[in-house]
C-alpha cells in the first residue's frame, strides 16, 4: 500500500488546527484525513519505515544479524527460561509461522537457536535460545539500542517520550498489546 494512498482530495482537508467533535469522528468514520491526521498517519509510517531500515542495515553491518533475526533472540532471550513455542513467536512478532521457520531455520545453522519437542504438546515444537545465541543477542541488542536511541529516542525530549508513551496506552498500542 502507498503511503500516498490513504492522502485525502485538498477540497476535503480541513485546515491544521480545525476542530473535530466526538460526534463527527463517529458519524463518519471514513471520512477524509485532514493535516494533521494525516501528518500523524504518514510520520507514523515513514518514522517505522525508516526506522527498522536503519536498525537492520546496522545490525548486518556490525554482528551479520537482520532486524528479523534480532527480534527471535530478543523474544526468547526475554522468555521465561530462554525458550518459546513456535507458534507464540510468530504470534508476538506478527509474522507468519512459515516467516518464522525460515528464520529460525538461519538462527538454527549459526548455532543461536535449537528446536526441542514442546514438553506440554508433542505435535508442537519450542525455540531454545543457545549460549551462543545469547552472547549473539547481547552484541545486537548494544548496536540496537545505540542506534535506536540516536535515530529515534535521543531526538525527543523526557516530555515527548511520555507523552508518546501515553499516546500508544490510548490507541491500544502500548508494551501490554500482545497480551490480548
Amino acid at each position: 500500500m502507498s503511503l500516498k494512498s490513504h492522502e485525502a482530495r485538498p477540497a476535503a482537508i480541513p485546515e491544521v488546527g480545525a476542530a473535530h467533535s466526538e460526534t463527527s469522528r463517529e458519524a463518519s468514520p471514513s471520512r477524509p484525513l485532514n493535516r494533521t491526521e494525516r501528518a500523524v498517519w504518514l510520520g507514523l509510517l515513514s518514522t517505522h519505515m525508516r526506522l527498522l531500515r536503519t536498525l537492520d542495515q546496522e545490525l548486518v553491518a556490525a554482528e551479520r544479524l537482520p532486524m528479523s533475526s534480532f527480534e527471535v533472540l530478543l523474544t526468547l532471550a526475554e522468555a521465561p527460561g530462554g525458550h518459546l513455542r513456535m507458534k507464540d513467536i510468530a504470534s508476538s512478532l506478527l509474522i507468519s509461522r512459515s516467516g518464522l521457520t525460515r528464520i529460525v531455520d538461519d538462527l538454527e545453522r549459526q548455532g543461536f537457536v535449537e528446536r526441542r519437542k514442546c514438553s506440554s504438546d508433542a505435535r508442537g515444537f519450542d525455540a531454545v535460545l543457545t549460549d551462543a545465541g545469547t552472547k549473539a543477542y547481547r552484541r545486537g541488542r548494544k548496536v540496537h539500542l545505540t542506534h535506536l536511541r540516536r535515530e529515534f529516542l535521543d531526538k525527543l525530549t523526557p516530555e515527548q517520550l511520555t507523552a508518546m508513551a501515553e499516546i500508544w496506552e490510548t490507541a491500544g498500542f502500548d508494551e501490554h498489546a500482545n497480551d490480548c
